[in-house]
C-alpha cells in the first residue's frame, strides 16, 4: 500500500501469531491466503519472520515460494532472517528460486540474531557459532552474493535458478547498534530496524547514511524501513492484547518490550499519528505487525487508516 507520497507499507505475516495463539492450527496456508488479500488491498510487501525453536513458526523462504506463485506484484520479504544460522550456498540457492519464481519481487531482510539464551540454543540446534554470529552474517551475504554474481562461471558450475533480480535480490539489514548501522550503510540496499522510538530512528538514520557517504555510496540509495508493531481499538482492550503478545510472543510483560521494539496501541487517530511520525523523520517503507489474535479485524482497521498519512 502507497500513501500518497512516496512511502509504502507492508503487513508482516502472522507465522508466529498463528502457531502461538492456536498451536494445532499453524497452517501455512493461511498465510498465504494473507498475502493474496494485502497484495489485493494494496500493500507493497508481504513480510515474515524467521526462527526454529526459539519462536517456532513456518520456514520463511518456504512461505514465500508459495506466496510468490500466488501473487503478482507485492513485494516478498524476510523480516528478518538469520543468515548466519545458514550454509551460504544452500541459503544462496533457497533466495535465487523465491526470486525466480516471483519475478524478481524478493528482499532479503537478514540479521545477526538477538541476544539471548533461545536463541542461542537454536544456533546450538543447527551448529552455528552465536558468539561470532555478526561476523558470520556477513561472510553468508558476501559468498550468496558471488555466487548470484558469477556470470562468467562454466553453466554446470552455475549456482541454478538464476535470480531474477540482476547481482541477486535486494537485502536489507536490521539492527540499530552501531556495528549495525555502519554495515547498513557500507553494504546494503535497505535499513530495516526494530525502531523502538522515532527519535532514536531520526538519529540513527544520519548516522547509517554518513556511513554511506564515507563508502562512496548515494545515501539516498538505501530505503529507510521500519519495522513496527501496532494494535488498533479501544485503549484498554488494545493495550491487554499488545500485553499478552508480548507475553505469548518473547516471554516478558509489554513495558520490556516497548523499550526495545516499536509498538504502540490505541485509537485509530492515535496510531495514525504516530506512524506519520516515523514518515516525518524519513521512514520510506513501514512493515506493520499486528499484536492481536484477530487479524482481521485489525487488518480492516489499518486499512482504513493508512491512505491519510502523509508524505
Amino acid at each position: 500500500m502507497t500513501s500518497p507520497g512516496s512511502v509504502t507499507f507492508g503487513l508482516l505475516l502472522p507465522s508466529r501469531e498463528f502457531a502461538m495463539y492456536a498451536p494445532h492450527d499453524g497452517d501455512p496456508l493461511r498465510l498465504v491466503d494473507l498475502a493474496v488479500r494485502a497484495e489485493e488491498l494494496g500493500f507493497g510487501a508481504a513480510w515474515i519472520g524467521d526462527s526454529l525453536l526459539a519462536k517456532p513458526r513456518a520456514e520463511p523462504l518456504s512461505v514465500l515460494a508459495a506466496v510468490a506463485a500466488a501473487t503478482e506484484r507485492i513485494d516478498l520479504g524476510t523480516a528478518v532472517l538469520l543468515a548466519s544460522m545458514r550454509n551460504a550456498a544452500q541459503f544462496a540457492q533457497q533466495a535465487a528460486t523465491v526470486d525466480a519464481l516471483s519475478g524478481g519481487r524478493l528482499i532479503l531482510g537478514v540479521g545477526a540474531g538477538p541476544p539471548g539464551p533461545q536463541v542461542n540454543a537454536d544456533f546450538d540446534l543447527v551448529g552455528a557459532d552465536f558468539d561470532r554470529r555478526g561476523s558470520r552474517m556477513m561472510q553468508v551475504v558476501h559468498e550468496a552474493r558471488e555466487l548470484w554474481r558469477a556470470e562468467d562461471t562454466p553453466a554446470e558450475l552455475r549456482l541454478q535458478p538464476v535470480c531474477a533480480t540482476e547481482g541477486g535480490p535486494r537485502m536489507w539489514l536490521g539492527g540499530s547498534g552501531p556495528r549495525g548501522l555502519e554495515r547498513a550503510g557500507r553494504h546494503f540496499d535497505g535499513w530495516f530496524p526494530t525502531a523502538p522510538a522515532v527519535d532514536a530512528f531520526a538519529e540513527q538514520l544520519v548516522t547509517m547514511r554518513s556511513h554511506a557517504a564515507d563508502a562512496g555510496r548515494d545515501p539516498a540509495s538505501i530505503t529507510a524501513a521500519a519495522y513496527l508493531t501496532v494494535n488498533i481499538g479501544d485503549p484498554d482492550t488494545a493495550a491487554a492484547e499488545v500485553d499478552q503478545h508480548s507475553r505469548l510472543y518473547y516471554g516478558v510483560e509489554f513495558e520490556v518490550v516497548r523499550r526495545l521494539l516499536g509498538t504502540r496501541s490505541g485509537t485509530q487517530p492515535e496510531i495514525m499519528a504516530w506512524l506519520q511520525s516515523y514518515i516525518d523523520a524519513g521512514c520510506e517503507h513501514i512493515s506493520i505487525r499486528l499484536a492481536s489474535p484477530d487479524v482481521d479485524t485489525q487488518l480492516d482497521r489499518l486499512v482504513e487508516l493508512l491512505p491519510q498519512l502523509r508524505t
